[in-house]
């Protein structure tokens, strides 16, 4: 059965669940819209990540805003580029920079940007500009 099912059945659950203890029909129906909409959430962050759009955790040690921030500098934005576009200061952006390179033990964006290619993070064609 597919997820969107899944997590409509839950939802509808959710609310008949509200109703039998006595919960009033706006509450009961906000619940179930909040389990549909949450599920629906989950199901797209886990579609996008098994696309490679969204780079899971834990398989490196950076966060996922360091990745995003990573990616960028290594495609050969400036920090105030990446800060523009991520809607950041610069210093955070020096900031994200700094960790990590201090998590990698790596001390330049070439660097980086080699890094980021070894786990499939950044497209080779991304790394030269």
């Amino acid at each position: 059965m597919q997820a969107r099912v899944l997590i409509a059945i839950l939802a509808g659950l959710t609310i008949l669940a509200n109703l039998l203890f006595g919960v009033g029909w706006g509450l009961a129906l906000a619940a179930g819209v909040a389990v549909f909409v949450v599920g629906e959430g989950v199901g797209l962050v886990a579609r996008r990540r098994a696309r490679g759009a969204i780079p899971a955790t834990g398989s490196h040690p950076l966060s996922r805003r360091e990745v995003e921030v990573a990616v960028l500098i290594a495609q050969g934005l400036t920090s105030k580029e990446v800060g523009r576009k991520l809607f950041i200061e610069r210093g955070t952006v020096d900031t994200h920079v700094q960790h990590i390179y201090n998590k990698l033990n790596i001390d330049s964006r070439p660097q980086l940007a080699v890094w980021l290619m070894e786990r499939g993070l950044l497209p080779r064609a991304s790394a030269t500009k």
